[in-house]
């Protein structure tokens, strides 16, 4: 057999770790704490090993590096880092972990707040955007925000001394990720309806278009399950509880959808099933979607959802490990 020719880079390769941390995460919650616990690991060496080919491929080529920055096809899948970033540092959180986890929550932070401000005026100022490069990767923007509002919303039981401060900046980082991915989704329904679409188009991050529902229910019902009477959650409980119930079930529809169109793309498009890094966003949502389903289910009156969660666990490790032997199988033929 041919081995395959080396990967171009690809922007969104931190989802390999957003992927890994989440069904790690996952796991935990059904106390599968050995399997967890090695899935942790192998997150933490691919967000190192990761950061290490980002730097290397910005001293050497700043300027390949700044063009898919500036590329609205490709430069929202930069902000895997900081999905990437605060997925782990929820997990050492739940590990009790809390001075690393507040490290990479403030790194992805950072980060957030440069890229997300640079790439959106780069957009405006620069050429007309073609819809053809509205993609689901797009969606990426929106996990990066709500991954924010689930990490200080976990902190929040972490530190109860400042649940109102930590619950006000987490409940706006919500928000404004609902918002967001209300404008982003329309442009991606377009994209696919009012289009001509090829299997080709049909990549792995339009699987984000579930997965941003996804952590978006993570963090609100992560805030819906805080024990602290903070003024704000009184008052916003009702709101948060049904727009939870109407994301997730949004979310939900989705995963048929997405099934089917996968298995319509390799089924007419003849594609051969061969490792690519973005099939890691494909893993992510099957994970998060677990996560946020479990969690979701603490809220009084979603009870019933807790078994769509554990199912959902086991499907997410099956994905997992499918992508990670055609990784593996990818690396031996290239060897």
């Amino acid at each position: 057999m041919k081995p395959a020719g080396p990967i171009p880079f690809y922007t969104g390769s931190f989802a390999a770790v957003m992927a890994t941390g989440i069904v790690s995460t996952a796991l935990l919650l059904y106390h599968q704490t050995l399997i967890s616990d090695i899935l942790m690991g192998v997150g933490v060496l691919f967000y190192l090993l990761l950061w290490y080919r980002y730097m290397a491929r910005l001293i050497r080529t700043p300027q390949a590096m700044w063009d898919d920055l500036t590329n609205a096809a490709t430069t929202f899948g930069f902000m895997t880092i900081v999905a990437g970033s605060n997925v782990l540092a929820v997990r050492f959180l739940l590990a009790h972990w809390l001075g690393l986890a507040v490290v990479l929550g403030t790194i992805a932070l950072v980060i957030w707040a440069l890229m997300f401000y640079t790439v959106m005026t780069a957009l405006i100022v620069g050429p007309a955007i073609e819809l053809s490069a509205v993609n689901g990767g797009w969606l990426i923007a929106i996990v990066a925000q709500q991954s924010i509002a689930t990490f200080l919303a976990v902190v929040i039981t972490a530190s109860p001394s400042h649940a109102d401060s930590l619950f006000l900046i987490s409940t706006t980082f919500w928000a404004m990720g609902v918002i967001l991915y209300l404008v982003f989704i329309v442009l991606i329904i377009d994209r696919l309806l009012f289009r001509d679409v090829e299997w080709a188009d049909l990549q792995p991050p339009y699987w984000i278009n579930m997965g941003a529902t996804a952590i978006t229910v993570l963090a609100s019902s992560r805030l819906l399950v805080i024990h602290l009477r903070t003024p704000a959650l009184l008052t916003l409980r009702p709101f948060l509880e049904g727009f939870t119930l109407m994301l997730w079930a949004w979310g939900t529809w989705w995963i048929p959808l997405l099934v089917i169109l996968g298995l319509w793309k390799y089924w007419r498009g003849k594609e051969s099933v061969r490792y690519h890094p973005s099939q890691w966003s494909i893993v992510f949502p099957l994970g998060m979607y677990s996560t946020a389903t479990t969690t979701m289910a603490r809220i009084p009156g979603f009870e019933p959802l807790h078994r769509i969660g554990a199912g959902f666990v086991w499907i997410a490790l099956a994905a997992w490990l499918l992508v990670a032997a055609l990784g593996v199988r990818a690396a031996v033929l290239k060897a």
